[in-house]
């Protein structure tokens, strides 16, 4: 008995030894994964942050922050800006002025020359309007912001906009921009799409 129990309590030591090998070897294998997975993810993340930070700001030039005024709604919902608006338009961009430097401010603005191509609410009897976003490039002080929304000459845009002095505003920044997908069917920044009956129902249930 007493060498049966002997044996046994060796075969159990025994097991007991190479389950805790075995339990060694897969911690460090799971350490060395996890490392490595990490190792990965910054190789892969660091040329990503450069390129990014390289292709933003041009070369040469200084970034300007610029304070961001506080939002009339919440970026989740789009549909807000149905009723927050003063105007509600489509319009083409025309022409993208040249940015301008405000020193005193620390601020860049850029006028957009917009084509009203449809009123859907307030009055508008111009056939152009000049559209004021923030940002943009400034060759002769070397400062650039990132500009608000999309502006390019012959797109097109569903625009949510209040005035001041006679000078339009996007109520949101970027967000008040729904560029046009295909001809009369706006898409806004969360990919929903709205037609021009869409547009009007909205606007009815101010």
């Amino acid at each position: 008995m007493k060498d049966n129990r002997g044996f046994l309590e060796g075969v159990y030591n025994k097991a007991k030894l190479l389950e805790r090998k075995k339990a060694k070897r897969s911690m460090v294998y799971k350490r060395y994964a996890r490392l490595s997975t990490v190792a990965a993810a910054i190789v892969i993340a660091i040329p990503l942050l450069l390129y990014r930070g390289q292709s933003s700001v041009p070369k040469g030039y200084t970034e300007i922050h610029q304070i961001q005024t506080p939002r009339v709604y919440s970026i989740d919902d789009p549909m807000l800006n149905f009723y927050t608006a003063e105007y509600i338009i489509a319009g083409e961009t025309r022409e993208v002025g040249k940015s301008q430097f405000a020193k005193e401010d620390n601020y860049i603005y850029t006028d957009i020359t917009i084509r009203v191509e449809q009123v859907f609410l307030g009055d508008i009897h111009k056939d152009e309007i000049i559209l004021r976003v923030k940002g943009g490039k400034v060759k002769k002080e070397k400062v650039f912001s990132v500009m608000e929304g999309e502006f390019k000459k012959g797109s097109k845009s569903l625009l949510f906009l209040q005035e001041r002095e006679g000078i339009y505003y996007l109520v949101n920044g970027s967000e008040s921009q729904f560029l046009e997908a295909e001809k009369n069917i706006f898409i806004d920044k969360q990919g929903n799409k709205y037609k021009l009956d869409d547009i009007k129902n909205y606007i009815n249930r101010r």
